[in-house]
């Protein structure tokens, strides 16, 4: 349970900071993510980020009606394939500072050693989540 308030408070952090530019955490946690692995089947980056794919369907549908993705037929099955269009990587570069800034806030709120313990929990189990594709 604490560890679900934590969360919500932060992603509340990350949510203040971009909501200026009109993004939350969750669809910048899917352009960065796009934008490393695209093209990039939804089902692959919904496994990858523990997503249900309708959760990121809606979003991507969201973020392609901004201009941001360009969302393809897959060759096969009705699977689909993302990518980020030249607006989505402008505004994933015009982030760049917002994200930096409350990645500071989040590392100040919770300490330095609580930072380092949490990204190295992260970083195992994006490792495992990687490793399971």
């Amino acid at each position: 349970m604490r560890l679900r308030l934590l969360n919500r408070s932060i992603t509340r952090l990350y949510d203040a900071a971009l909501r200026p530019y009109g993004v939350t955490i969750a669809q910048l946690n899917l352009l960065a993510s796009i934008a490393n692995l695209q093209p990039v089947p939804s089902g692959k980056l919904a496994d990858l980020l523990s997503l249900e794919i309708s959760t990121l369907s809606r979003n991507a549908r969201v973020m392609e009606s901004d201009g941001w993705l360009q969302i393809g037929l897959a060759d096969r099955g009705n699977g689909r394939i993302l990518s980020l269009t030249p607006a989505g990587e402008r505004k994933l570069a015009e982030l760049g500072p917002a994200w930096r800034e409350a990645q500071q806030q989040a590392m100040d709120a919770v300490g330095a050693d609580a930072a380092g313990s949490i990204r190295g929990a992260a970083d195992e189990h994006l490792l495992e989540q990687v490793r399971g594709l």
